[in-house]
């Protein structure tokens, strides 16, 4: 575990999961989700979030949903 230097999301999903992003001292990046912890680089958490992005973009695309 190391020591945060700035919580940069903290939010619950809809059914109570607690998720919290987290930058660390040693510029580690940790997302939690409940108990479960993902390390990640910098670089490796915006590749993630690029993914994330394109996922949302093709959920739309296919259910027909509203922007």
């Amino acid at each position: 575990m190391g020591i945060v230097e700035r919580v940069l999301a903290d939010f619950d999903l809809s059914d109570g999961t607690d998720c919290t992003i987290e930058l660390n001292k040693t510029e580690t990046i940790h997302l939690h989700v409940d108990n479960v912890r993902i390390d990640m680089t910098p670089e490796e958490l915006r590749h993630f979030a690029e993914v994330v992005s394109q996922g949302k973009e093709n959920l739309i695309e296919v259910k027909e949903l509203d922007r």
